[in-house]
């Protein structure tokens, strides 16, 4: 039996009714919560990655604590800064941003839609961002790389406040974060990262299925003609199809020995280190894990 609040003293469900017929920001007395630092970073994090699971939001935020992240999330989705779903069974409870946590958030990113048919790929993506952020690297997302390029100039300025160092001024639109890839097109990484101990950009490509040999042979190109180094974080499939699998005949090279970014007759990097590395992708979610290794056990190489 529910006990009975003291005179003058609302119950928890007034509150949420409150936040919800407020739709307060979590800033005045009235709004019936209090918005936290910790909060604000979620908004950030998941205007950024597009989705977050409960168990990516609780280890980014709140040290780990599912209870937290689970009741903060609920609040900000009473006060409409956040959607909440749990639609997908495997997944459990992601959660995205409304326009007004967006606009909050203050990344300069609009709303991320509504998580679809690409959700697995989003939430393997933020884990990965996620655990090299908390290494200390600085990281933009495909859809900061994608608003930054969206303007001459822009790139270079978000590159300088960061703290990249010796960034090239007049780079052309398209040209410092995106990989030209032909006259007109260009390739959107999947991540960009900064590894300050030797000061250059790195892109990250997150990869669950094989794409067609003939997409991913001009991606590869693009990067060599570029001179951009990259690292593919795949799985299984994905790993064989790049730097290829041991046949009955001997190496069975793979579509990176084809384009020149791997040396021939094996899986080893060139010597130098060189422009691309590749290497199995590994989750720290377990949900997205499992979801990833049953995704990965029923792919196959393109031949």
């Amino acid at each position: 039996m529910e006990a009975k609040a003291k005179p003058g003293v609302e119950t928890y469900r007034e509150r949420a009714e409150r936040r919800r017929r407020v739709r307060g920001t979590g800033d005045a007395r009235g709004d019936g919560w209090q918005r936290t630092e910790a909060d604000e970073q979620l908004l950030r994090l998941v205007t950024r990655y597009s989705t977050l699971t409960l168990h990516q939001a609780a280890a980014a935020c709140w040290g780990g604590r599912i209870e937290a992240a689970r009741l903060r999330t609920r609040l900000m989705t009473e006060a409409g800064l956040l959607h909440r779903s749990a639609d997908v069974r495997w997944a459990g409870t992601v959660v995205w941003t409304t326009e007004r946590g967006a606009q909050i958030a203050g990344t300069g990113l609009s709303a991320p839609n509504r998580p679809g048919e690409r959700l697995l790929h989003r939430l393997a993506l933020a884990d990965v961002g996620l655990r090299l952020e908390a290494g200390g690297r600085m990281v933009l997302t495909e859809r900061e790389v994608r608003a930054a390029e969206a303007v001459d100039g822009r790139a270079a300025e978000l590159l300088a406040d960061r703290g990249v160092p010796h960034v090239p001024i007049g780079a052309r639109r398209g040209d410092l974060l995106a990989v030209p890839a032909g006259a007109r097109a260009v390739h959107w990484p999947d991540l960009v990262v900064w590894l300050p101990g030797d000061g250059r950009l790195v892109a990250v490509e997150v990869e669950l299925t094989p794409k067609p040999t003939a997409a991913l042979r001009t991606i590869l190109r693009a990067y060599r003609q570029a001179g951009r180094r990259v690292v593919y974080l795949g799985t299984e499939p994905v790993v064989r199809q790049l730097q290829g699998r041991t046949g009955p005949d001997g190496w069975l090279d793979g579509v990176a020995q084809d384009v020149g970014l791997l040396p021939r007759g094996g899986a080893a990097p060139a010597p130098d280190g060189g422009l691309l590395q590749v290497q199995p992708l590994r989750i720290a979610d377990p949900s997205v894990a499992g979801q990833v290794a049953r995704h990965a056990s029923r792919q196959r190489s393109p031949g």
